[in-house]
């Protein structure tokens, strides 16, 4: 009896150890006194091996002692994530003019 707690738990928590990782999302961050892309960049570095990008976002604020640029990327590691094949300095989608768009 006294034998049967301890073997199942150790068996339970083996079970969890050895299951395969179940998909994560989630947001890295960096800030860089350089510009926002170098932001952008070492944010990425911060990503787990595999993500793939979903959104970023930067900012940027001015004070006395110069610039920084203050970068999040949203990622996720699931196996059917897409990248929005958005450039970092585009965030959000361009409005496009209704000239350029095939109406002349």
């Amino acid at each position: 009896m006294n034998l049967r707690v301890p073997l199942s738990a150790g068996l339970l928590l083996g079970g969890i150890t050895l299951t395969p990782m179940a998909a994560q999302a989630g947001w890295s961050e960096f800030s860089s006194a350089i510009s926002e892309v170098d932001a952008c960049n070492q944010a990425q570095y911060l990503m787990p091996e595999k993500a793939v990008v979903q959104e970023f976002r930067y900012r940027i604020s001015n004070s006395a002692n110069g610039n920084s640029f203050h970068c999040k990327v949203r990622w996720s590691d699931a196996a059917g994530a897409k990248a929005d094949g958005r450039p970092i300095l585009f965030p959000s989608r361009i409005p496009q003019p209704i000239f350029a768009a095939g109406w002349l």
